[in-house]
């Protein structure tokens, strides 16, 4: 039962001091609102921006100006502000002190400042903000929360260039550079920004960088046609952000690396990058561009037999068989008795006379021996008949002296393949 007693007195001091808690605050709040009424504490909020119509992603500035006529008695807490459809920066650990006469009192101030990006078009309506601070009046330390006032914007898009399909950013004094690395496959890089060699690497690094932005807010730029993939194998390394603030001035950079493997010979090209830039401070749209760059890639032996395997394979095996087919000829032909005709080609070829004359003779009496089932007379008069008139004829004196030709070899051919002929259909 005492112990039952203890527990129910424990529970009634701390409930007592819960309630003499909050009577305590709601009436340090009650005393704070009435400094505020009269003037001693001040609040100020307003809302700072480069242009006077706010483009989507500039940099808008949440200003909270708190002012004492004392002194602050503890560190003030800004609570978080959240706003739809808009990037809300973490706010600074400390805020910007400094003083001011007013009416001729001299306030101390503290200035807050959240900066916040909006991402698309629209109306934007900002909450108001809590602010626990404490300050001196008289003796006592009063401590309280004050609210700001709501603020609201607008933001849209001044270029139609702004779209999610083209690479584009708002700020200021934005800039894009580019430097580029060469390593070939035999550890030597002298010459390679001219001339390239199948498996050779090449390194572009890209960096752009802008003022009164974040990193986060600024587009990718390497990104490579799927047209230029059979071209290059491409590995790109991990995306590296920076964001700064020097003076009051938030600079973001963002630097992206790609690596390109060459796969191909030929005339290669990597493109050109062009960066839309809307400039914030002189309401302008701007182009940021890296030109494209193009290089002569040659051959390796090995990549020469990797692209050209299937055609080197076919060729190798039309060698072969050529080799193949003429060694069976060339047997064939040693092995069988002279054609008459290939003896005749033979002798027209190497300008040989009597070899050529033999040769027409012997077709002559295969041509007319093949109209008769028994060799006659009559066959043997029609060739002699024929080879008179051959040694009478222009083209045998020609022959004879020396002046001819293969040309006047082949007329002669044809001229005893006619008489032949007719001397046929004679009989």
């Amino acid at each position: 039962m005492k112990r039952s007693g203890k527990m129910k007195l424990s529970r009634l001091f701390q409930l007592l001091c819960l309630v003499i808690s909050l009577t305590s605050h709601f009436a340090y709040s009650q005393q704070l609102a009435s400094l505020y009424d009269q003037g001693n504490v001040r609040l100020n909020v307003w809302l700072s921006h480069v242009s006077s119509d706010i483009a989507v992603h500039e940099q808008v500035t949440l200003n909270i100006e708190v002012m004492t006529d004392t002194w602050f008695t503890k560190g003030t807490k800004v609570h978080r502000l959240e706003v739809d459809n808009a990037v809300v920066l973490p706010m600074s650990s400390f805020a910007v002190n400094s003083t001011e006469r007013v009416d001729g009192k001299v306030y101390s101030k503290q200035l807050w400042e959240i900066v916040l990006y909006p991402l698309q078009s629209g109306e934007y309506q900002i909450p108001p903000v809590a602010l626990e601070i404490g300050v001196k009046q008289g003796s006592n330390n009063i401590d309280g929360v004050v609210m700001t006032k709501a603020l609201s914007f607008n933001a849209h898009k001044p270029s139609a260039n702004m779209t999610s399909d083209q690479k584009w950013l708002t700020g200021t004094e934005a800039n894009l550079k580019e430097k580029w690395t060469f390593v070939s496959q035999n550890e030597s890089s002298r010459g390679l920004e001219e001339q390239l060699s199948v498996g050779d690497a090449i390194t572009r690094e890209i960096t752009l960088s802008a003022h009164d932005t974040i990193s986060a807010l600024l587009p990718e730029i390497t990104t490579l046609p799927d047209t230029l993939t059979s071209q290059f194998l491409v590995y790109p390394e991990s995306t590296q952000y920076r964001d700064d603030e020097q003076r009051g001035v938030r600079q973001a950079q963002r630097l992206e690396r790609v690596t390109y493997i060459v796969n191909n010979a030929g005339r290669v090209t990597l493109p050109a990058v062009s960066v839309f830039w809307w400039d914030s401070e002189f309401q302008q749209q701007r182009n940021l561009v890296l030109p494209e760059r193009s290089w002569q890639v040659s051959h390796t032996f090995a990549s020469f037999v990797e692209q050209y395997k299937v055609l080197l394979a076919g060729l190798a095996v039309i060698v072969v068989v050529v080799i193949l087919s003429t060694a069976l000829l060339y047997r064939y032909v040693k092995t069988r008795p002279k054609s008459k005709w290939l003896c005749l080609a033979q002798a027209i070829y190497k300008k040989d006379i009597p070899l050529f004359e033999n040769s027409i003779y012997l077709v002559l009496l295969e041509h007319f021996q093949s109209r008769v089932l028994t060799p006659r007379v009559e066959t043997v008069e029609g060739i002699e008949v024929i080879w008179q008139r051959y040694k009478k004829s222009p083209e045998h004196e020609k022959l004879r002296e020396g002046e001819y030709s293969r040309l006047v070899l082949f007329k002669v051919l044809i001229a005893f393949l006619l008489s032949a002929q007719s001397a046929g259909l004679n009989r």
